[in-house]
């Protein structure tokens, strides 16, 4: 895991992620890429100004689904999760997928770290965020919006993407509950939202009993 920054928070419940990915209880997997991300890729990338070049950078990536599919949009894309666990497996998966094309496996890798405490070498066209944001304490979410602003490029061309879910009103989690009065509370200083889509029922995420997605486009205000 990546040392910590002076004086930044660190992700909580590390262990507890550990324990789920080692007894396979992740229903927060979805089975691949969310259909909307995908949609809004294949339909709004030129509309949005959605980089297809640079670098992307995906929180919590899970299995790594995201991953594979914004290096397959010729993004250098690195996920990261705080499971090694987890790690492994989306380290494994994204092998397969690549074991015979060498670029693609070039534009993705995977590794354990604390996203707060995450510093990488270059700042970031691209962040995805899905089920990432709901699983911190909701105490951490001004340091979540601090950090996605700190890893992006400072250009009005860096985009978020924000599939922003569970957007229902629930006390307990996680998945703890959002709201886009929420998203704009914590972005509207640093971003600027250029799209906001709805969701195809049939496409809506769902952990547990849990509903309520919608996806929005932010572009980076530049001073």
């Amino acid at each position: 895991m990546s040392p910590g920054l002076s004086g930044s928070p660190r992700q909580d419940d590390s262990g507890r992620w550990e324990e789920k990915w080692a007894a396979k209880q992740i229903p927060w997997d979805q089975g691949s890429a969310h259909p909307a991300l995908v949609d809004l890729l294949e339909t709004r990338s030129a509309e949005l100004g959605i980089p297809s070049s640079g670098r992307a950078f995906v929180p919590g990536c899970g299995t790594g689904y995201d991953v594979l599919l914004f290096a397959q949009r010729g993004l250098d894309t690195i996920g990261i999760d705080l499971s090694k666990t987890g790690v492994a497996v989306a380290q494994n998966w994204l092998r397969e997928r690549s074991s015979d094309d060498p670029a693609l496996a070039e534009r993705m890798r995977v590794e354990e770290a604390d996203f707060f405490a995450y510093a990488p070498k270059e700042p970031f066209d691209l962040i995805y965020d899905f089920t990432f944001l709901c699983a911190l304490s909701p105490s951490l979410r001004h340091h979540w919006a601090s950090t996605i602003t700190r890893l992006s490029r400072p250009s009005p061309n860096t985009t978020l993407i924000t599939l922003m879910f569970p957007l229902d009103d629930v006390a307990s989690g996680p998945p703890w509950s959002l709201s886009m009065e929420a998203y704009h509370e914590l972005l509207d200083g640093e971003w600027e939202l250029v799209h906001l889509g709805e969701i195809r029922p049939e496409w809506g995420t769902r952990i547990g009993e849990r509903r309520g997605d919608m996806i929005g486009v932010w572009k980076r205000r530049v001073r």
